[in-house]
């Protein structure tokens, strides 16, 4: 092998770039379609690669980079079309979200923010729309409960719903010391 190509190959093993283009893929094509993404790397583009994702097997990720994202290119033998996209670099563009090493951190592109600050033991969820858990089996939450603004209690059957508390039913309990007129009754049982 000549000395220029052995040297751009060993260039090409690893460099720098920016995501130029995204092709999402077809989850649902048959077969599936995988999602692709083009670098931009010193003045070349480089053909569909695929990107790094956090996991790809029977429990998997989906986390797509963002065009400008700046990413790392590894291309074994140093030929970028066999190439994939190792994310993500901070950069100007897109600064690193905080310098607290105690904190874990999702921001969304809509303004939601997930976090975790492991040393305060405090997950924090900020949702500009709305969250749904579905637990056919049941949701347990220990410890107090804090609710700010209005709680339905609903079902989406027609069966009754009741709540309880201290073993007390919002529906079906019975109240000491009723009397006629003004009197206040007496504690549930």
């Amino acid at each position: 092998m000549n000395p220029v190509e052995l040297a751009r190959l060993l260039q090409n093993m690893i460099r720098l770039g920016t995501i130029a283009e995204i092709d999402h893929g077809d989850a649902m094509a048959e077969p599936p379609r995988p999602a692709r993404v083009r670098v931009t790397t010193g003045d070349l583009l480089t053909d569909w690669l695929m990107w790094l994702e956090s996991r790809a097997g029977a429990t998997r990720t989906w986390n797509p980079p963002t065009i400008g994202e700046q990413v790392v290119l590894l291309a074994p033998g140093g030929e970028l079309a066999g190439g994939v996209v190792l994310g993500a670099i901070n950069s100007n563009a897109y600064p690193a979200l905080s310098d607290d090493p105690n904190l874990t951190r999702w921001d969304m592109p809509d303004g939601a923010v997930i976090e975790y600050d492991h040393a305060a033991k405090h997950l924090r969820a900020s949702l500009p729309g709305s969250a749904a858990i579905t637990a056919p089996a049941g949701v347990t939450v220990t410890g107090p409960v804090v609710i700010k603004g209005t709680l339905h209690v609903s079902d989406a059957i027609t069966t009754p719903v009741d709540v309880t508390a201290s073993g007390i039913s919002l529906v079906n309990h019975k109240t000491t010391g009723v009397r006629s007129g003004s009197d206040t009754s007496g504690p549930p049982q």
